[in-house]
């Protein structure tokens, strides 16, 4: 009772204040809902100046959906790449293109099972030698996968040797290979290798790079290897895993940098 007479007896004020609280809060339900139009298309022109605002610069890495870089474009990263490599590796250019285009690769290797230390060692070579050559470093890091699983000193049993499997005849082929049958298990000597048969290969199927994959692999009758028609769907495959990757690695670095 006691509590009741309380109730009863707040002073007017009190009570004046919620229903001015109350009228206030219908005034909202009703303006609310005539502006949201207003506030949807503000919400629309906002988003696109901060989109604008906080656009990449030109030459980043390229992200899933995008279109692969062309040639050119990858010829001038990895020429880029051999001239700060020869400046040192304790310049700024080094560690920008290494943060921007090694390791994300360097991070995607590790995920495909190949140790810390020679993803390290293997990651800058494929990206620079696949550039230079104007192939994607995912394509070419997916064919040393499936080549070798990441091992340097793999050999097959019809005599294809190292990372990319280069048989010894193509030893003193190439413009800028070693010129030394052990350099085939030398990382940097038989990346080299790799992808200056795979570019060769692309050029002569006229960027056709099923057929180019299948002439890598000795495919080209069907005839070397079992079921290796399948070739290229393998690397395809192997290739999906490691983008995915780099675009993960890429996104963590934008968002640090926007932070």
């Amino acid at each position: 009772m006691r509590l009741f007479r309380r109730r009863n007896h707040r002073p007017r004020q009190q009570r004046r204040s919620c229903v001015e609280e109350l009228e206030r809060l219908l005034r909202r339900a009703v303006i609310i809902p005539a502006a949201a139009p207003v506030l949807l298309l503000g919400g629309i022109g906002v988003g696109k100046l901060t989109a604008r605002a906080l656009a990449l610069p030109e030459h980043v890495a390229m992200r899933e959906g995008e279109t692969t870089p062309s040639r050119a474009e990858l010829e001038e990263l990895g020429e880029r790449m051999r001239q700060v490599r020869l400046a040192g590796e304790d310049t700024e250019g080094y560690v920008l293109l290494y943060k921007r285009h090694v390791a994300p690769l360097e991070r995607a290797l590790r995920r495909m099972g190949v140790a810390d230390t020679l993803a390290r060692r293997m990651a800058w070579p494929l990206v620079e030698h696949s550039s230079r050559k104007g192939l994607d470093p995912a394509t070419v890091a997916s064919v040393l996968v499936v080549e070798s699983r990441g091992r340097p000193d793999a050999t097959s049993p019809v005599g294809a040797r190292g990372l990319m499997q280069v048989m010894p005849e193509h030893v003193g082929r190439w413009a800028g290979c070693k010129r030394d049958l052990h350099a085939l298990y030398d990382i940097e000597q038989n990346i080299c290798y790799g992808t200056s048969i795979l570019a060769d290969f692309m050029k002569t199927y006229r960027g056709d790079e099923r057929r180019a994959l299948l002439g890598y692999n000795g495919c080209v009758h069907g005839t070397f290897t079992p079921d290796c028609f399948r070739y290229p769907d393998k690397v395809a495959r192997v290739r999906r895993v490691i983008r995915a990757e780099m675009n993960a690695a890429l996104s963590e670095q934008d968002r640090a940098t926007l932070q």
